[in-house]
């Protein structure tokens, strides 16, 4: 039987981006990780600090729809989108464990 992976995506908003940045971010980003079965855990904005601004994961049913997501022209799109928004745009996938990983 297959393992669930979990998908960690973190990133800054360009300053004065932040309401379309969000807006972009539910309505595109969202809605193709909703079209893999992406089951949304939990999102963090960094109010101080130096680590990423926003950071938000989810679990997938497999590495193998994970793969199909991130190798989708679909998935390329919308990181494309969110250039004008966002900077040091990153995606992690590794084994859950626990609620809060880094």
């Amino acid at each position: 039987m297959s393992e669930p992976i979990k998908l960690v995506i973190s990133y800054n908003m360009k300053p004065g981006e932040e309401e379309a940045c969000q807006r972009y971010v539910v309505e595109e980003l969202g809605s193709t990780l909703n079209e893999f079965g992406f089951r949304f855990l939990d999102a963090w904005y960094t109010m101080w600090g130096d680590g990423p601004q926003m950071m938000g994961s989810g679990l997938l049913a497999d590495v193998e729809t994970a793969r199909t997501l991130l190798l989708s022209d679909r998935w390329q799109e919308v990181v494309d989108g969110l250039e004008p928004y966002v900077e040091d745009f990153s995606v992690r996938l590794i084994q859950p464990a626990g609620t809060f990983q880094l």
